[in-house]
Parts: C-alpha cells; structure tokens; sequence
C-alpha cells in the first residue's frame, strides 16, 4: 500500500480526521508521498485533533501501527524554511526546540504568553488600603492559619494575570465575588474622582454562566459595599463566545482592531477553555485589562487543543517569591517566600473545602482520585459515608436507581406543572456515563430508560411531558446551542407541549419541538457533555471493564458534577486502574513562559 492510499484508508476508516488527510496529501502535493515531512505533518495535524498543541519525538515514535509505510522516526526534522521552520519563518510546521508545532498553533501560543508576559508587573496601590479593604470583606477567623481565599482576593488585584485553581467546594466564587469587590474598592482609593473599573464575566458554556451568575449574585448579595461600588459590579456571566461576539463563521467581533470596553475581565471554568479561544480573548482586551482565570485544575481538560489552565497551574509549587511574599506581608498577609521566578506567583490554589461536611464522601472520593490513593478509595467503597453509594455492574440495579429519580420528574411534567417547576427537578438529578457507544454508554442507557418509562405509562409517542433532550447542534437564530439540556413540558398559556429551556438570566423559555436543532435523549449524559454543571445527585454509569478512556481526570469530573448525594456504577477495582490514567496533553506552554 502507498503511503498516500494509506493516507486515505485510515481517513475512511474514521482513525485520521479528513483535515489530517487534506495536510498530509498537501504536502506531498510539493514534495513526494515518501517524504517523512508528509509523515510529520500527518503526525502533527493528527496530535491537534487529539488536544495537543504540539508534538515531541517520544509521543511521535509511538503514533499510528505498525503497517504505517513510513519508518518509525529517529529525529525531529530539520527546518527548511518551507515546509519545517523556526520561529519567525512561514512554514507550514515550526520546530521550537524539541517541539513540533503546526503553525496557527505555534503562534496561538506566542500571543498567549505575549499577553501573559505584558501582565506580569504589579499594580501600583496605596500601602495599606489593599490591607484594610480586604478585611473588611473577609470575617476574621474565617480561615484557619493563613486565609487563602483572601489571598486569592488580593492576589486577583495585585497581579494583573492571575490564576485562582481549587476543587468543588473550596469556594472559587465566594472568593471571586470578594475580589471583584475589592478591585473596585482600591480603585477608589486610588482615584477618588475616576471612573471604576469596568468589569465583564464569562465562561465557556451558556451552563456554566448561568451556574456563576447565580452563585455570585448570592455571594454579592452578603457583602456590605456603597452603592456607587455595588452599581459597578457585573450582574451576570455570559458565555466566551458572546463576549467575543463570536458569529457563525467562528470570527469575533471583537479583536485587537475593535477590543472589548472592559478593564477586567474575570473567566470562570478555565479548564474547558481551549488554547485557540484563549488566544481570541487575549487579542480583544486592551493591553491593561486585566485577566483572572478561575477553575479546577484537575477536571477535564478543553474539547478542541490545549489545556491553558492547566498548563499554568504546572509553574505554581505552593511558595512564592520573595517579592510577592514582601507585598502580601507588608499588607498583613505572612505569605512564605521561597527563590522562584515571578512567571510561577500567577496561581494560588484554594485547598479547604467549605461546601460539604466533615466527612463528605464526594470531597473524599475527588481528593482520592486526584491523588490516585489506592488505600482511600478502597476505605470509601467499603465503608461509604452517606453521600456516597456504590451500585454493583448489574443492569437491573443500576437502572432501578436511575428511574427511581427519574419518575418523579416525568410526572410533575404530566402534570402540568408550571415550567420552571420541572426545569428544576430536571436539574437536581443526572446519570453521566463513562463512555457513549457499548453496553454501558450513553447512548444504550437513554435507550433502555425511555423503554421503561413508556412501559410504566409515563411515555407515549415522539413527544410526551417529561421527555428530556440534549442538543448537538447550534441554532443562532433560536440562541440555542450545542450541550443545552431541556424537558417537554405543557405551555401554561394553551397547553402545547412545548421543550422548557432555561435562559442565563434565570426565566424559562418555551420552544416548540418542531423548531429544536439536531438533539438526542438527555436522561443520560456524557461525563464530558456535563462539564460546567451541577446537581444535586449524580450516578455515574462506568463500563463493565476497564477502557483507556476512562482517565483519572474523567472521573474526577463526573464525581465533582454532585453537590449533595453521588452514586457510582462499576466493578470494584474500575475507579483506582482509571485513576492511574492520566491525560498529559503536549503544550510548550509553561516550558516557553519560563524560558522566552
């Protein structure tokens, strides 16, 4: 077999993606079919697609079979300045050092740490009124020892990138409410007569959003601040891409030619933010904007390349430097200091959690897993505390529990309930599973719950109160989009049954089925189509056997989805073999901060 008609086999096959395929075939269009540059181009395009923003010589050598035409490869390739280059050349691929970059991706990361870069140096405030603010706006006692939070708070306005990561429950937004106000109060201090600070919220996903519009308006809500200050305050979140104003063709309005009015930006759920949307942010905020990035490090990664949050959070150790332990102290904060470079004081990492109780079985089984702790999770499966279940790989079991919280929330909507009503019993429950195809995916599980709800009585034809989809397709017209959940429901105002979605501002809106984009049964979910959201109890339907996508990061995030009472399905054993599986997505991201 050629190497082209290999090419194209494995493109059919579904195995190379028809981009991959199309560059391969490019570069053998100038060169020849058996040059390696058209192996390495394959190979570098095939990596992006895999979430990597770059490739090495030890993930190369272990790519594709062993029916590949070409021989396994010894070395990166050398520049040509044609089709391999080095930085500041136009070819298609860039060699960095021992990295091979396709080219778009290459100068995706230069602008971030360009951006990075022009926002290490401080922001000059008054002594001492960071200090008296602060405490104001965080209890005293609040913390035990040092208070993390409010170093968060005042890290987020010292430094003009920060970074604040932590799991479920260690208060993210708590602290980002905090810190917004804090922003605001200092630049009044500074400038008694100068307009504040104007300040825009944002996350990846329209569910995302919505769960921190809601949770800072709560957190805002206890704070005792003036008017002018709390009149300044951002009341809602909106999704990257509306921020960015980005259209259907993926081009933003807003760029470095139009930049966003705004002079702090704060991004919740970080991690799902790919390197390429982080790039078009950076290029639309004026060059003193300031940035905070907020999420937990230790979730799943973004769907398209790159991991930029956790890229970052690979540069911080717990210690900083002697000048940024200087600052905090001198504002009362006795921050310890160690000799590092200011590149590695971006991030703090809340670590207490205030959300469950002392012995909460979720925080257990996320620190378990995070810390691949072989001899925790066997303690939480054999002794589980209350929020905590395990359900044997049985069929019967597992669907039983699943119905058992699904019912009610069909009949509510048989009922007639009042729409938002059944959107928030829709929202309180959800079963995610590992995997979408096979016996225990997504997909067969829908199947087997919407057969037992129509032979209970509870589902009659296509469309019936109570039938919950999922879409997989934008509609810009309607303002859906892919991943919105919502439940079919009867419209208070002539009885039609109508699909109940809730908007970023909290109210219900109404469509009719016949208008719903492409969409799927939405009882189940996947791990990964749940990222941004929670509720109130989750099972989590693992395969029978083990799989290699089944990841420490994929479980992490499906177990951190419950706030309140969380179930798993599987065979024991299934949760520590996955936990040993990590996600390490290539990136020259925090090698190049450090380094340029």
């Amino acid at each position: 077999m050629t190497a082209l008609a290999w090419i194209e086999e494995r493109a059919r096959s579904g195995r190379l993606r028809p981009l991959d395929a199309a560059l391969a075939q490019l570069v053998a269009a100038h060169t020849d079919a058996d040059d390696e540059r058209v192996w390495w181009m394959l190979a570098v395009s095939h990596q992006s697609g895999q979430g990597h923003v770059c490739l090495d010589l030890p993930a190369a050598q272990r790519l594709f079979d062993d029916d590949c035409p070409w021989p396994r490869p010894q070395a990166l390739p050398d520049p040509d300045g044609d089709i391999v280059g080095i930085p500041g050349d136009t070819a298609l691929l860039i060699r960095d050092g021992e990295r091979l970059y396709l080219a778009r991706d290459w100068q995706a990361e230069a602008q971030v740490l360009w951006a990075i870069r022009a926002r290490l140096p401080w922001r000059t405030l008054p002594g001492g009124v960071l200090a008296q603010h602060a405490a104001a706006l965080f209890p005293a006692g609040h913390g035990d020892g040092l208070d993390w939070q409010k170093v968060a708070a005042m890290h987020g306005v010292l430094r003009p990138f920060a970074v604040i990561t932590g799991g479920p429950g260690t208060g993210k937004t708590w602290t980002v409410a905090r810190l917004l106000a804090l922003r605001l109060l200092t630049a009044r201090a500074l400038d008694p007569h100068a307009s504040l600070p104007r300040i825009r919220l944002a996350a990846p996903t329209g569910k995302a959003a919505a769960r921190l519009t809601e949770s800072l308006q709560a957190s805002l809500a206890e704070l005792a601040l003036p008017e002018d200050i709390r009149a300044a305050l951002p009341s809602e979140a909106v999704t990257l891409h509306r921020l960015l104003g980005i259209g259907r063709d993926g081009r933003p309005r807003h760029n470095a030619q139009h930049p966003l009015l705004v002079d702090q930006v704060v991004v919740d759920e970080a991690s799902m933010v790919d390197l390429g949307l982080m790039t078009q942010l950076l290029r639309a905020l004026p060059a003193d904007a300031g940035v905070c990035l907020v999420g937990d490090r230790d979730q799943l990664a973004s769907v398209e390349a790159g991991a930029v949050l956790a890229d970052l959070c690979r540069l911080a150790t717990g210690a900083y430097s002697p000048d940024y332990a200087a600052r905090l102290a001198a504002e009362g904060l006795p921050v310890p200091a160690a000799a590092q470079r200011p590149e590695q004081d971006l991030v703090v990492r809340l670590t207490r959690v205030h959300r469950f109780g002392e012995r909460s079985g979720i925080a257990e089984l996320a620190t378990a897993l995070r810390e691949q702790d072989d001899t925790a999770l066997a303690a939480l499966r054999q002794a589980p505390p209350a929020d905590l279940g395990w359900l044997p790989a049985q069929r019967p079991e597992v669907l039983q529990q699943a119905l058992a919280a699904l019912r009610p929330v069909v009949q509510v909507a048989a009922e007639g309930a009042d729409p938002a009503a059944v959107l928030a019993a829709f929202g309180r429950f959800r079963v995610l599973c590992a995997l979408r195809r096979g016996p225990w995916g997504v997909e067969q599980f829908n199947q087997e719950l919407v057969r037992a709800l129509r032979q209970g009585g509870l589902a009659a034809g296509e469309w019936y109160p109570g039938r919950a989809v999922l879409l997989t397709r934008n509609d810009w017209a309607l303002g859906l989009f892919n991943g919105d959940a919502g439940i079919t429901v009867r419209d208070p105002a002539d009885g039609s049954l109508k699909v109940a979605f809730a908007t970023l501002d909290g109210a219900v809106r109404l469509v009719a089925p016949v208008r719903l984009p492409s969409h799927e049964e939405a009882w189940a979910m996947t791990i990964h189509k749940s990222q941004g959201s929670e509720f109130e109890q989750v099972l989590v339907v693992l395969p029978d056997q083990d799989s290699p996508l089944l990841t420490r990061e994929l479980l992490y995030t499906a177990v951190t989805r419950a706030r309140r009472r969380l179930q798993v399905a599987g065979p024991a054993g299934l949760l520590a073999q996955a936990a040993r599986r990590e996600v390490q997505r290539q990136s020259g991201l925090a090698e190049r901060l450090l380094r340029d």
